[in-house]
């Protein structure tokens, strides 16, 4: 279960680990390593995909929905699919655009309607790379998206995220790299009414983010 801290309550935890990631960030690119993922400013090609079958998926309907409703619904599936461009600052820290589209559909056994939801989505971010061999690295990611979620039964809705990804890297060729990415250790989401269901600011565990929604991607550098 995530860890959710309303809007207006404290929220010195979030704080203090947003204030912590952001420090270390500072930190490494005033030191500018000399040796990283990938020479400094080089420019680098993304795509990452997501899929899942997962019930969970069809809390984006109703926020009240549990696990006991799950047999009044079937054939679910939701995918994503991701493209980002990326310039190094350092050989360890990138900035970077993405942008996308999403999809989630599933039968309403006792309506007999067919839910459809299309999701795009575009934003910036800045990640940074942790070295643990010469072909694994990890990564954390900040990052803010500007979305858009259309239904064939809801209104559409605008609304804006925030996160903290994390992620780990292997290194397949001297310009490519293949990832899988675990989702939201901290998020903020300005509307409940969204695609990954989630509501305000939260922490939340990646790996379980990932077993249910599993991301995957690659890389490639251009120079």
């Amino acid at each position: 279960m995530d860890f959710k801290l309303p809007l207006n309550q404290p929220t010195s935890l979030l704080q203090i680990v947003w204030v912590l990631f952001i420090s270390i960030l500072l930190q490494s690119s005033i030191k500018a390593q000399t040796t990283g993922v990938v020479e400094k400013q080089k420019w680098l090609l993304e795509a990452q995909t997501g899929l899942s079958y997962s019930w969970a998926d069809l809390g984006i309907v109703d926020n009240s929905l549990t696990l006991e409703q799950e047999p009044t619904f079937e054939n679910a599936i939701k995918a994503q699919v991701l493209l980002g461009l990326n310039y190094s600052l350092t050989p360890n820290l990138f900035v970077g655009v993405s942008g996308g589209l999403g999809y989630l559909s599933f039968d309403n056994q006792v309506s007999g309607v067919t839910n459809r939801f299309t999701h795009f989505q575009i934003g910036p971010y800045l990640r940074y790379y942790f070295n643990i061999t010469p072909l694994f690295s990890v990564f954390s990611e900040l990052g803010m998206n500007q979305n858009v979620l259309n239904s064939n039964q809801n209104s559409s809705n605008s609304y804006v995220n925030a996160y903290t990804d994390l992620g780990l890297n292997l290194k397949v060729k001297p310009n490519m790299w293949l990832y899988l990415r675990l989702p939201n250790l901290i998020y903020y989401y300005s509307e409940d009414f969204n695609f990954e269901n989630r509501n305000g600011f939260g922490v939340s565990n990646p790996l379980k983010n990932f077993i249910q929604f599993p991301i995957f991607g690659f890389t490639f550098q251009l120079q």
